[in-house]
Parts: structure tokens; sequence; C-alpha cells
């Protein structure tokens, strides 16, 4: 994992008391919720300065697929 999704992953173990974050860890099957997908949301926002809906977290509900949906946006972001 890179810096950014290692700060994701923490964030993610955080909100959801997820002891171990890999690339097919689901959201759900992790404890989370509508309001800790809007909690997680608002966390990526504050720690990246990028925004990321709460309904992108929810649809891309595997850590893997979010780190990428994160990595674009840092991406964009940056150029």
């Amino acid at each position: 994992m890179h810096d950014a999704q290692t700060k994701l992953a923490a964030l993610w173990a955080d909100l959801l008391n997820c002891e171990e974050v890999t690339g097919d860890t689901d959201f759900f099957d992790c404890g989370g919720t509508s309001i800790t997908a809007v909690h997680l949301a608002a966390r990526i926002q504050e720690t990246f300065g990028v925004s990321v809906d709460a309904i992108e977290v929810v649809v891309e509900k595997e850590f893997g697929k979010l780190a990428r949906l994160l990595d674009s946006r840092l991406a964009a972001a940056a150029s």
C-alpha cells in the first residue's frame, strides 16, 4: 500500500473497528452502514482534501475499489 491507501485503511479501520483491511475487505462486512459511509466520506474530505460522496463509499464497497477511486481523485486534484 502507498501512503494514501495506508491513511485510508487507518480511517476505515478506525470508523469500522475493523482490525485488518485488505483490498477485498467489504465495507458492510465490517459493520458499515449508511451513517458510517457519511462519516467516512467526511473524514476522506478532511484528510485528503478531495470529495468522495457517501453513495460512492456504498457503491465501491470493497476497500480496493474505494482506494482506486481516491487515487484517481487525488491524481485529478494534483493536475
